[in-house]
């Protein structure tokens, strides 16, 4: 048995001890953390962004809202802009991500998947994006990679107190460090820089541990930048992005604000947003009598689910462990809802077309989705290729609004079950 003075050492341990930084995003220094406060920051070397920054609908269009369904025949009867996006935000979701790789390259197969102006992604959906952005020509890395992975290929589980004093995690997430090596090679950041330098626009997000806020990485700007580190720029980020807190250690990542060194630690994003929207630095518009979000009518937002819209109910014994499990899975599943619900009053706002995609709620699925299984996963991309070519992979409703989502307040503990309304 561990006595309490023990476990008080092993805290004081994991709280005080910091990882090592890694070799490629930098010099072993051992730089403070930047202020907690600093203001927004940014690249003064990167290339120019070539959309406007809009992070929010205007408060005329927020306040016009009306049912999803009233909504939907507004944007139709909207004038479409000049040259409307095609734009996609990719959640996480661990193994579940393999329904979205066979979800885009199915539409590929079908032969009307859009080159995206604008791709998102936050955890494991950072790195879907990331190669889907890349278009049909990355098809076969995005099907062998969301396919054939286990858990061993991406953590490495050792005895217990030594990950967590050395590294504050259950694991050392060193295989997928070197899966990112080998497959983000050197032809990948060419075709990378090329889609930026054409105007088009990749953004993955990660959390600051110290700042506690969600960061938005320009990938495309990065692979851009002519730097001659810039590939391993890339790939520490991406490997930020997939690094779960308490399951893989935080990524350092040194930066110089104002001409002085630090280093930031980031980890998975996936616990402050579960889908975002972001377009880019301001540019001049094409039409300067536009309203803030009209250039925008007419345009695409996809939103894909890392997993279903809803949790799936637990089965068995609730003990302490899957308890607080569970409160953590419900609690993200509730946020993609909300950004979900984000997304699409951005869309009635600016006359954007709402899509959404998540597996199937009746679909069985592994409980977990960071035990990684080939089995599982080819189920899983089969569904998600089979549904885009049968055209039935989108919704074009935010959570709520289809049969059997919504909740009825309860006014007793007596129930009927309710019958299920005509279509």
């Amino acid at each position: 048995m561990v006595s309490l003075r023990q476990l008080r050492l092993i805290a004081y341990l994991v709280i005080t001890l910091a990882p090592a930084t890694l070799g490629c995003s930098g010099p072993k220094t051992a730089y403070s953390q930047p202020p907690a406060n600093l203001p927004p920051l940014a690249d003064p070397n990167a290339p120019a962004g070539g959309y406007p920054q809009v992070d929010k609908a205007t408060a005329d269009g927020l306040n016009s809202l009306t049912s999803p369904k009233t909504a939907i025949k507004q944007v139709e009867a909207t004038t479409p802009a000049k040259k409307p996006l095609n734009i996609m935000a990719i959640a996480g979701g661990g193994q579940y991500g393999a329904y979205a790789a066979g979800l885009l390259v199915g539409w590929t197969a079908r032969g009307d998947r859009p080159d995206f102006d604008v791709m998102t992604g936050i955890s494991s959906g950072a790195l879907i994006a990331t190669i889907a952005f890349m278009g049909p020509k990355y098809d076969p890395l995005l099907q062998r990679v969301f396919t054939n992975l286990r858990t061993e290929d991406l953590f490495k589980y050792k005895p217990i107190p030594v990950h967590l004093i050395r590294d504050q995690a259950l694991s050392s997430s060193k295989p997928l460090r070197e899966m990112l090596e080998r497959d983000i090679d050197d032809e990948f950041i060419a075709d990378l820089k090329a889609a930026h330098l054409a105007g088009r626009r990749l953004f993955v997000g990660t959390m600051n541990v110290r700042t506690r806020r969600l960061v938005i990485w320009d990938i495309g700007a990065i692979a851009a930048s002519g730097r001659p580190n810039a590939r391993c720029e890339v790939i520490t980020v991406l490997y930020a992005t997939s690094s779960i807190t308490g399951l893989a250690p935080p990524v350092p990542i040194n930066v110089t604000i104002d001409g002085v060194p630090y280093t930031e630690l980031h980890v998975d994003g996936g616990g402050l947003s579960q889908a975002f929207l972001r377009l880019g630095p301001t540019t001049p518009k094409q039409d300067p009598t536009a309203k803030p979000t009209e250039w925008l009518t007419g345009s695409n937002l996809y939103a894909i689910a890392g997993g279903k819209l809803y949790p799936d109910p637990h089965e068995g014994k609730i003990g302490l462990i899957s308890s607080v499990i569970g409160n953590v899975s419900g609690t993200l599943y509730a946020l993609y809802r909300s950004d979900l619900w984000h997304l699409y009053a951005f869309c009635t706002a600016s006359g954007m077309k709402f899509h959404h995609a998540a597996i199937p709620q009746e679909m069985e699925t592994a409980k977990a989705s960071t035990k990684f299984d080939p089995i599982e996963q080819k189920k899983l991309f089969a569904a998600g290729y089979d549904l885009i070519q049968k055209n039935k992979a989108w919704r074009l409703t935010p959570p709520g609004y289809e049969v059997g989502e919504h909740e009825v307040p309860r006014a007793g503990f007596d129930f009927t079950t309710a019958p299920t309304p005509a279509p």
